[in-house]
């Protein structure tokens, strides 16, 4: 049993109100002019799904969180008996220069909970990189090294082998390796909406395909090619 689709527009509204943006901010976010989000909020306008993707994107938020129907709690009819185990760390890869993110008990699909084991190279803030968000909160405990976490509205924190610290993942933020070798780390990241490996995987394949432009020798760097004769 659910609820009324609440309006679109009541929640852009009240997302853009929590995070104290103004109508050009998010514009600059996702590509709307400011006139046809004022039309999308006050409900004048209908938009398209290519609009909706541009929100979705632009406010870092799943489609789900804009158009999903609110759950009532009541009483399940059926119980689902998933489970899903992962041996020594054993997962779905994904690199990048600095960090290797393993995605656990990748075969249950549409997770609320999302663990990932992390190896964290990066030992400086330009090996870091920009601080990231997505929707969510996620739970991170500290296995092996030690870390610097960094985040948009504190001051950082570093945390040693087996410290934990939770934080909303909406809040922009990353982790620095203190030590040498580099370190490892367990992050549970958790949404309301199914989606949300699929999102984070995103965010990191952008890095990846960032990376591999920032690695790519420009084309005028070329090696010249030889004249015939």
């Amino acid at each position: 049993m659910v609820e009324d689709n609440p309006p679109l527009g009541r929640l852009l509204k009240e997302r853009r109100a929590y995070h104290g943006w103004t109508l050009a901010e998010v514009s600059a976010m996702t590509g709307i002019s400011t006139a046809t989000l004022s039309k999308i909020e006050n409900g004048l306008l209908s938009p398209t799904y290519e609009k909706i993707l541009q929100l979705s994107r632009g406010l870092n938020v799943e489609i789900a969180d804009l158009l999903g129907p609110q759950p009532v709690q009541e009483q399940p009819e059926r119980i689902l008996a998933r489970r899903s185990i992962s041996l020594q760390f054993a997962g779905s890869p994904l690199e990048t220069e600095y960090y290797t993110y393993t995605y656990l008990c990748s075969d249950v699909a549409h997770k609320r909970i999302v663990p990932i084991h992390v190896d964290v190279r990066a030992t400086t803030e330009e090996q870091m990189g920009e601080l990231t968000s997505h929707v969510g909160e996620e739970f991170v405990v500290v296995l092996e090294g030690a870390v610097r976490i960094f985040s948009e509205y504190y001051e950082p924190i570093d945390l040693l082998k087996n410290d934990s610290l939770y934080l909303d993942s909406t809040m922009k933020h990353g982790y620095m390796s203190l030590d040498p070798a580099g370190s490892r780390l367990l992050v549970n990241c958790s949404s309301a909406t199914p989606n949300l490996a699929q999102t984070l995987r995103e965010i990191i394949k952008a890095k990846i395909v960032e990376e591999s432009r920032q690695h790519s020798p420009p084309a005028s760097a070329a090696a010249p090619r030889k004249q015939k004769g």
